[in-house]
């Protein structure tokens, strides 16, 4: 019988028994027809089973063959891989995880002693860590004592796992205990592990493991050195629990105290206050116990005053005051550097060291302005075709919005210009649009006017534009069924340039930016509505309604006067959303206009598998019309947009209506901002938030919605540039302080987010500058006035407003005096009221 009708037999019979004979009679050249024969059935026709595996196993001949062929999750019977063993084995066999993986310890550790394989050391590792008879392995062969143990810490394995209620920390104390195993190697080899760049789960067990074998002060001492390694680790979550295995020696006569010094350096500027505040504890021990150190030690620790929290700041103060010389110019040089730093108690503890014997004052910046978070740039039209060709193979890559508007302006105008050659060119642009025939939103809209222009214009239909045809709509029977009105809003407007390019109009578009990021001066549109009048033409209507809505509020009075000189009555007229003051209040509800919006605090069920839990949300109630009457004007779109409006188009849209972004914000809360526990969008919130800023328009209520979001978000980009956001505008005299902090208070009363994340980054601004203390001041005093309980971390609060007392040398605010009354029993809150009252009696 051939071999690959003999191996089929088997295989398909099943015979067990037979597989091993056959497959030792084997020559390299049947066990190559195996191996094919393998490849072609095998997950086809065939399925897996152990006579397959076992094929695999002897007639592969690389790792790679055999590790593509052999299924993971298939053991094999050992006995039947020893029979093959004593007259075969493969030479890869050793490299081979996949293989590996399905034996134990012992029994590789068999076949290895038979000198069947030879193992990596890492690979020894893997298998000792994760075997499940530790008591059985450890002692049959003296190598897994001598040799194999002790790679367990140097490569990433299974050590940290826990099999049965085995831990490998239990084994290698009873191990030392026992005597098996020399103690004082364990110790340093589990130091010596961090250095290896491990997970920060291994490196944190490695140190544990430490602990756990309760090191004496003699083998901490000797060990100084590894242990002082470990701060130089990226991981500073190590840091705690080194300081802690070093504080108990640093007593003693051979603690090396220059060496923990100089290895701690950087620790002190660290964020995390359980490091500094271990560290300050070693420190304040250095001083206690060595007189020479003193000065040393209050040098040192001095960068603890770049820290916003009180209490580090406090203790830091403390032990210079203990142990520091008011007289030393080193340490009265040095804290000259911080004092625009110091916090009011840490500046009180430190008067007779600060330069002068006075307590440093903040003063007033001079002239101080926030910078403007964007300067308008001048928007040049598109000047030539060439320029236009290469912009349109731009547009649909969201760069900027107004992209699109130049785009649109420079088709209009170049209209009748372009040849077959220009189409040809236009072939990428073309292309593009084709791509996003399965898109949603403008970017469908926008390509399927795009290749309807091109069927429109083009007179030898390219192959892109002829499958374009089959896949996109006509232009004017595009419409999706659920999209936001705002798109049938924009179809509108693209129908009316549709038209004037069919008809050949030449003709200025209304609406095209002028300044960056989208706005159009009053003169230059009362300049192309002129065009109009002279040619008897009427504008687009949606175009006129755009260009009225970015038209920048600055020199209207001028812009009127110049407007009725350039244009007869009835182009004037169509100006008139401009000039009257009651135009839009008599045509649109007034949250919708400015923003004010009610919302309310609740709760939402969120559900996991068969549980539900109950989140805090606060929502903003905004109506809607679903449907809108043929004479609906843009911003009726727009504000009836019940729709999501996708991230892309949502910046179009705020630079379409930027005096009217309200009810956009509010969807863009409701929908991504509402929940603290479950936040989404983090860059589209990030992005909404920089381009609002970019408009420098005054905060409506519904942005300080946002805001307030941000300043609690648990992204910490997110959080970042909302904090740069206040910082930015908060001496401005159009920032409500007051509104912001009632939305803040009353969303820390409701108990909506944690408090931290929002004093964690106020903090770190204080004395930014007076103006910034003053008004961050009246921040706290506005949110303390919406707060109606003791909530968790309320003492935070507390501290800030505390500290902002002192820094403006102001007197408690009577609201906040009220409320401090109501909470002076609360055992936590206790010494800071009475700081607060203290501070209150010294102003009076």
């Amino acid at each position: 019988m051939l071999i690959d009708q003999e191996f089929k037999a088997i295989y398909l019979n099943y015979k067990i028994k037979e597989i091993i004979p056959f497959l030792k009679k084997l020559t390299p050249k049947d066990k190559k027809e195996v191996a094919a024969i393998l490849k072609k059935h095998i997950n086809k026709e065939w399925g897996h089973n152990t006579i397959s595996v076992l094929a695999a196993l002897a007639c592969c001949k690389t790792k790679e063959e055999y590790e593509k062929m052999r299924p993971g999750f298939y053991s094999i019977p050992i006995e039947l891989v020893d029979e093959l063993f004593e007259t075969y084995i493969p030479d890869w066999i050793g490299e081979s995880h996949l293989f590996l993986d399905g034996f134990d310890y012992l029994k590789i550790l068999e076949w290895k002693r038979k000198g069947y394989l030879t193992l990596q050391d890492e690979i020894w590792a893997s298998l000792l860590s994760s075997s499940s008879r530790t008591e059985e392995i450890l002692f049959t062969d003296p190598v897994t004592l001598d040799s194999h143990i002790w790679l367990l810490f140097e490569y990433e394995c299974s050590i940290t796992s826990v099999y049965r209620d085995r831990s490998w920390k239990d084994v290698f104390k009873i191990l030392v205990q026992e005597k098996k195993i020399d103690r004082f190697r364990v110790l340093r080899a589990s130091l010596s592990a961090i250095n290896f760049n491990f997970s920060k789960e291994h490196n944190a067990w490695f140190l544990e493991l430490f602990a756990y074998l309760e090191p004496t002060h003699k083998e901490t001492l000797e060990l100084q050195g590894e242990l002082y390694m470990i701060f130089h680790s990226t991981q500073h979550s190590l840091f705690p629990g080194v300081l802690k295995i070093i504080n108990p020696v640093i007593a003693e006569k051979d603690f090396k105290i220059e060496d923990f010094l100089q290895a701690t350096a950087s620790l002190m500027t660290l964020p995390t206050k359980n490091i500094v505040n271990a560290l300050l504890q070693a420190l304040e021990k250095i001083a206690k116990e060595n007189n020479k150190y003193h000065e040393a030690v209050s040098l040192f620790l001095i960068p603890v005053f770049l820290n916003k929290d009180k209490a580090l700041q406090t203790k830091g103060a403390k032990i210079i005051v203990k142990y520091g010389d008011p007289k030393s110019e080193k340490i009265r040089r040095e804290l000259a550097f911080y004092t625009g730093s110091l916090l009011s108690d840490a500046q009180t503890l430190l008067q007779k060291f600060l330069v002068e014997n006075k307590v440093i004052e903040i003063k007033e910046e001079q002239n101080y302005e926030a910078a403007s978070w964007h300067v308008s740039q001048p928007i040049p039209p598109i000047g030539s075709i060439d320029d236009f060709i290469f912009l349109a193979s731009q547009i649909f890559n969201n760069n900027e919005t107004y992209h699109i508007d130049l785009f649109l302006d420079a088709l209009i105008r170049f209209n009748g210009d372009f040849d077959e050659e220009h189409f040809n060119q236009l072939e990428p642009a073309f292309n593009a649009a084709f791509k996003r025939k399965d898109t949603i939103g403008f970017q469908h809209l926008l390509a399927t006017f795009l290749i309807n222009y091109g069927l429109l214009k083009q007179k030898n239909k390219s192959k892109i534009l002829s499958d374009a045809n089959l896949g996109f709509p006509t232009f004017e029977n595009w419409n999706e069924k659920r999209t936001p009105f705002i798109f049938k809003a924009y179809h509108q407007l693209l129908l009316g340039i549709f038209e004037f390019l069919k008809e050949h109009k030449q003709l200025p578009l209304l609406s095209v930016p002028e300044l960056t990021p989208c706005w159009i001066t009053l003169n230059t549109l009362v300049d192309k509505l002129k065009i109009y009048q002279q040619q008897g033409e009427k504008p687009i209507a949606f175009d006129l309604e755009i260009a009225l809505l970015r038209v920048e509020n600055q020199n209207l009075k001028k812009g009127e006067k110049y407007a009725k000189e350039q244009l007869n009555e009835e182009y004037f007229d169509l100006l008139k959303p401009i000039f009257e003051k009651n135009y839009f209040s008599e045509r649109y509800k007034k949250e919708f206009l400015d923003g004010s919006f009610d919302w309310k605090l609740g709760y939402k069920k969120i559900y996991k598998w068969n549980t539900t839990e109950e989140v805090p949300e606060s929502l903003i109630a905004i109506d809607n019309n679903k449907e809108l009457p043929e004479n609906a004007s843009f911003l009726d779109y727009l504000f009836n947009s019940y729709h999501t409006i996708y991230q892309d188009d949502l910046i179009r849209t705020l630079y379409t209506v930027p005096y009217f972004s309200g009810s956009l914000a509010a969807r863009k809360y409701n929908g991504d901002l509402s929940c603290s526990t479950y936040q989404y969008d983090i860059k589209g919130n990030i992005e909404f938030l920089d381009s609002w800023m970019k408009l420098n328009l005054p905060f409506q209520s519904v942005h300080y919605l946002i805001l307030s979001a941000g300043l609690f978000h648990k992204d910490k980009t997110f959080s970042g540039i909302a904090f740069e956001v206040l910082i930015n505008r908060a001496v401005s005299e159009d920032f409500n302080m007051l509104e912001l902090g009632i939305v803040i208070g009353k969303k820390i009363n409701f108990e909506w987010a944690p408090v931290k994340r929002f004093t964690d980054g106020l903090s770190g601004f204080i004395n930014l500058s007076t103006s910034h203390n003053q008004a961050f001041e009246k921040l706290l005093i506005s949110i303390l006035s919406a707060v109606e309980k003791p909530v968790f971390n309320l003492k935070k609060l507390l501290e800030l407003y505390y500290e902002l007392l002192n820094q403006n040398r102001t007197k408690v605010d009577e609201t906040v005096a009220e409320v401090l009354k109501e909470w002076e029993n609360e055992n936590n809150l206790k010494k800071i009221i009475h700081q607060i009252k203290t501070h209150e009696r010294k102003t009076l």
